[in-house]
Order: structure tokens, then C-alpha cells, then sequence
């Protein structure tokens, strides 16, 4: 017996069974020849591996060796798509002779394991039978695998198929996507004729408002919206939804704690052994943040908390030369230094130095002299007064600047702003600098065809990153909140439209990197030139961006039918998505889990983070 990947389809012939009291044995054997014979040609370009006869249909099944192939999920899908109207031009010509035949059939089709010894079973198959079931009266039903392969695609499918939460027998509540007939009669069946005829209007309201695509329905659904009248699609509470962050930052914590290396490192993998895996300044101030950040954080974490914050200090570490500090490389195996790991080790050490029980009084002094170091190297990074941050030193063209830098730098002024803290030895300075960078950022919002937000880098030619633009708008609302930095017109008008172009966006493209090339002069005084690429995160600044605005929408007079929108897709992301955003972030690179609970740490009543409590890891 052996395990593997496999796509499998099941298709089944609705009233098969009863069709064939009907016939006798030479027409129903002739008619059930035919009849599959219909099915199955459709997907004679894509040969299955497995064919095998079910009486009312066949299971089909190809076996995948390495990853699924889009191009294979689009043909099967295909097929089935086209199943449904070849079977009923087959059966319209039987019945033109006189045979009373059924004409619908139903398809599901999944991807995942199967076992295969004399036969195949596994997953995969009883998922696609229980998906065929979902497709009645007739139709397609696809599991969440194989429709994000064949969408990648085809973009007319969402459009066809529509999304459902099901109960799949063996498989508890469930994402699948389905394209089938709605039929009002199926509902109303047990209703007497007069009943149903004084209910067809509540129950147009009614299925209106629970999604189903009738006429005029999304025209109510946004007038119910737009009063508050919530009926199928709950759009709960900020509160309610923060309630849920405890328990998800609770196992971030935990996760991020269990990469420490005995040197005050973090590995920056959870695939990796500590033995074999790299470590780096910027992944471990980065974590050491997140963790900071988090009201959960306990005393338990402190000691880790603590020797991550001291690594980047040690003899030897910090890299100065000519009188200008550089700070860290940029990973443990470049030669050369970026602003990244100077910008988050202002950051990691702001949020530690702002929070009681993180810092002993004997060591503050210490950690402030830590902190006017990160700053001077950060600095070098900011070679002109503009607001803009360069993402390498000593840059050819030190106006170009990089976004992601950029918002790092607004990022690092906020979280010095929260603790009280200056950059240097002034509070004004940082305030300066704050609002500068703030608006150099808002003043580069911009349209690029369907799309809007910040472009990846500076460069012209470059398209607007989703998961960038969700940052920056996180930390403009931050400054305009705990700053009064005020958000130009034009952009907090965007703001609900970007977040709600997220609800239901798949956490599988939560990668989105931005290549940054610059030439620059290193710190050993050596002419060099350098791709960088940035890999920027939607969920864990949607997250932070919808819970700010919000947060603010009472206070600036936004649509009601804005404020619904975005309440329901903050839920969807904290609530819904919340198991498979936080186990994918615990399985990958350290940054994902880092980002992912410094996103979530945003979910919680405004004001001072709490002090570090007593108590055990997790409690």
C-alpha cells in the first residue's frame, strides 16, 4: 500500500436508480453505456489514471507526484462544467425516442490523499462524493484546493461558482465552491400555494440578504447594509471580534518563543533545526517586537526578550567605519548593510523601553545608550531631509528612496512616540520627522488602472503592492490617531474600498515581493550594487488598518454601509481565517509570525500596553 496526492472526481446521475425500474435490462444497460460514455469522452485530452464504475456514476482519479498542476485542474474542471450540458443534450435526443430518462448530474471534485493498494481510497475520494451530494438538484462542487488552482486559470469562475459554508459528513464545517441552480419551488415545496405566493416577497428579502445572486440583490443587500439591518451576513462588533485575539496571540507568543538560540537569536524558520538555520539581526528584532508588543507576553518570555535585544550589541556586532555607523548586515550571509535591521531594533527596543516590567531600572540606562546607537545607524539611511528612507547606505542617487524603508522609518517614530521616547535627544526632532514621513507617504497614494495604493518600490514601472499599501495606510491612521497627522480627503475615502477588496482574498497570496536594485557605497568604502526583495504580508496589516479605521469611522462621518463592510471583513480575517493565518505563519519564515502577531496585537483597547505580567507561558 502507498500514499499520495490525487485529484478526484465523482460524478453521479441523479434518479439513476429510479430510472432503471423504469427500463428494462437491454434499455437501461443501452442507456447506461451511453450515458457515461458522454461523461467520460469529456475528459479524454486529461486520461485519468483511475477510472472505476459506481452504478449511478464513476469515480475518476489522477494521480499528482509533485504539485498540483493548474493547467491539469482547469481541464478537469472543465469537463465537469461541460457535463452538465452534454448529458442533457444526450438524454434530450433518448427521449426524443420515447424513454423517460433523468437529466440532471451532479460532479464534485477534490484534491488530497489517497491510498492506493488493489483499489484507491482516502480523503480525497470521500471528500469529492460528499462535494457531489452538495452539488443538487445538479451541478459542480469544488474543494478549496482545486478551485484556487483552476480560479488561477480561469478568472471567469468567480463569477460561476459561488462560495458556501457546509457540513461535510467526516469533515465538519467546510469552504467549498459551488455552481448550482437556486430553486425557490425546492424551498417553498411544503408551503401551501397561497402561503407561498404572500411569502415570495420576505423570501426574495430573506435569500437576497443571505447572498444568493436573485435580481436587485446586491442593490438590497447594500440598502440593508446601509441601516444596520443585519439578517444572514453578521457584521459583529470590533469588541466582539477582539475578543478572539487573545487566544491566536497567545500561540504566536509561544511559537516565536520557541525559536530562541542560546546566543539571544532567533532562527528565522520554524522548518529549520537550530543547528542548521541562519539567524540574523533584523528577523530577530523583528520577533523581539512582536513579542513586545503582545499583551500577552509574560515574565516567563522576559529572559529570551532580554538576550534578543542584547545580540545585536555585542563586541564586533555593530558594524561602524569613518566615523559613520552602518549598523547590521543585512542578513547573516550578505556583505553588505541595509536599513532593516537598524529600523527594527528601534523599534523592538522602543516598545521594550515604554513598557513597564520589560527593562529593570539598572539597565535602562543601557538600553537608552542601545537606542541612541540603532538611531545614528538608522540615520545613515536618511541621507536627506525629505521624510523618504533609502534602503541601503550612501546611495549613487540618494533620492531614491524606498517605500518599505520608508514606512519602517514611520513605524519606529510611532512606536518612539508611544513610549516617550525622542529620536536623539529631542522629542520635537521626532515629531518632525514623524509628520514629514507620514506625509511623504500620503502624498505618493496613487491609480494604476483597477489598482490603488503604493507601488512595491520607487520605481515607475513597478505595480502597487496590496499588502505594502495595507502598512502604510495601518501606520497613517496610527499617526493621525496618536499623532495628528491628518489623512489628505481623497485617501480616507479610499480607505474602506481597499479593505473590502480584501474580504475573502485568499491567505495563499499573502506573498507579494517588491525587488528593490540600487547601487550604493558600502562600509568598506567599496562601490557595490544590490537586489534586495521585500516580501510584504496583506493579512496582519489588514488586520491593524481596518481595526484603526474603525476605530475613527464615528468620528469622520463614514457611510454606515462602509462600517458594516469593513466590520464583516475584519471578522472574516480575525475570526474565520484566524486558524489557518496563524498555523501557515508557524510553519514558514519567522517574519510571517512576527508581522502576523504584531498585526494582531492592534486588537485591543486603546491606550498603554500592560504591564509585563507574572504567570507561565500560554497563560
Amino acid at each position: 500500500m502507498s500514499r499520495l496526492n490525487a485529484l478526484a472526481l465523482i460524478y453521479d446521475i441523479r434518479g439513476f436508480t429510479a430510472a432503471s425500474r423504469r427500463l428494462g435490462a437491454a434499455d437501461l444497460g443501452a442507456y447506461a453505456a451511453g450515458a457515461h460514455r458522454t461523461i467520460l469522452d469529456l475528459f479524454a485530452a486529461c486520461p485519468p489514471t483511475f477510472v472505476k464504475n459506481l452504478g449511478d456514476g464513476h469515480l475518476l482519479l489522477w494521480e499528482v507526484p509533485g504539485e498540483l498542476d493548474p493547467d491539469l485542474v482547469a481541464q478537469v474542471v472543465d469537463g465537469a462544467q461541460r457535463a452538465r450540458t452534454a448529458f442533457v443534450a444526450w438524454v434530450a435526443g433518448q427521449r426524443a425516442a420515447g424513454a423517460p430518462l433523468p437529466t440532471r448530474v451532479g460532479v464534485g471534485v477534490a484534491y488530497g490523499e489517497v491510498h492506493r493498494s488493489d483499489d484507491y481510497y482516502g480523503q480525497a475520494i470521500n471528500r469529492a462524493s460528499r462535494l457531489q451530494d452538495v452539488a443538487r438538484p445538479e451541478g459542480v462542487a469544488l474543494d478549496r484546493a482545486v478551485y484556487a488552482a483552476a480560479a488561477a486559470q480561469r478568472a471567469d469562475l468567480e463569477h460561476v461558482f459561488r462560495r458556501l459554508k457546509v457540513r461535510l459528513r467526516g469533515f465538519g464545517g467546510t469552504w467549498v465552491w459551488a455552481a448550482r441552480p437556486f430553486s425557490l419551488a425546492r424551498l417553498l415545496r411544503r408551503a401551501g400555494r397561497w402561503a407561498a405566493l404572500a411569502l415570495l416577497p420576505v423570501a426574495w428579502v430573506l435569500l437576497c440578504d443571505a447572498g444568493v445572486g436573485l435580481p436587485g440583490a446586491q442593490a438590497l443587500r447594500d440598502a440593508l447594509d446601509e441601516r444596520g439591518l443585519i439578517l444572514f451576513r453578521p457584521a459583529p462588533t470590533p469588541e466582539a471580534v477582539a475578543a478572539h485575539a487573545p487566544a491566536w496571540r497567545t500561540r504566536l507568543v509561544a511559537g516565536l518563543h520557541g525559536l530562541a538560540l542560546p546566543g539571544g537569536f532567533l532562527r528565522n524558520s520554524f522548518a529549520a533545526d537550530a543547528a542548521g538555520d541562519e539567524a540574523d539581526v533584523w528577523s530577530t528584532l523583528q520577533a523581539a517586537a512582536a513579542l513586545l508588543r503582545a499583551p500577552e507576553l509574560r515574565a516567563a518570555h522576559l529572559p529570551m526578550v532580554r538576550r534578543a535585544l542584547a545580540a545585536p550589541f555585542a563586541p564586533g556586532r555593530v558594524i561602524e567605519a569613518d566615523g559613520t555607523v552602518f549598523g547590521w548586515l543585512a542578513h547573516s550571509h550578505t556583505p553588505y548593510t541595509e536599513a532593516e535591521p537598524a529600523l527594527w531594533t528601534v523599534i523592538a527596543l522602543a516598545l521594550a523601553l515604554g513598557r513597564e516590567g520589560v527593562i529593570p531600572p539598572a539597565q535602562r540606562p543601557r538600553g537608552l545608550a542601545h537606542l541612541a546607537l540603532a538611531q545614528r545607524a538608522a540615520d545613515t539611511y536618511r541621507p536627506l531631509d525629505t521624510g523618504g528612507w533609502n534602503i541601503f547606505p550612501r546611495q549613487k542617487d540618494p533620492a531614491r528612496h524606498s517605500p518599505y524603508s520608508t514606512a519602517l522609518g514611520l513605524l519606529a517614530l510611532l512606536e518612539l512616540r508611544a513610549a516617550g521616547l525622542p529620536w536623539g535627544a529631542s522629542e520635537a526632532e521626532r515629531d518632525r520627522r514623524l509628520a514629514q514621513t507620514a506625509r511623504f507617504l500620503a502624498e505618493r497614494f496613487e491609480t494604476q488602472g483597477d489598482a490603488r495604493g503604493w507601488r512595491r518600490t520607487n520605481d515607475r514601472s513597478d505595480k502597487i503592492s496590496i499588502g505594502l499599501t495595507l502598512q502604510i495606510l495601518a501606520e497613517l491612521l496610527r499617526a493621525e490617531d496618536e499623532a495628528g497627522v491628518a489623512l489628505p480627503p481623497a485617501l480616507r475615502a479610499a480607505v474602506p474600498g481597499l479593505l473590502v477588496r480584501m474580504d475573502g482574498a485568499s491567505l495563499a497570496d499573502a506573498y507579494d515581493m517588491g525587488e528593490f536594485t540600487v547601487e550604493f557605497v558600502g562600509h568598506d568604502g567599496r562601490a557595490d550594487g544590490r537586489t534586495e526583495g521585500i516580501n510584504f504580508l496583506w493579512h496582519p496589516w489588514a488586520l491593524e488598518a481596518a481595526w484603526r479605521w474603525l476605530g475613527a469611522a464615528a468620528r469622520h462621518g463614514a457611510r454606515p454601509l462602509d462600517v458594516v463592510r469593513v466590520r464583516r471583513a475584519l471578522a472574516r480575517w480575525a475570526v474565520t481565517d484566524a486558524p489557518a493565518a496563524v498555523a501557515g505563519a508557524l510553519t514558514g519564515y519567522c517574519f510571517v509570525a512576527s508581522e502576523t502577531l504584531y498585526g494582531w496585537s492592534a486588537l485591543r483597547p486603546p491606550g498603554p500596553l500592560p504591564p509585563v505580567a507574572d504567570g507561565p507561558p500560554g497563560d
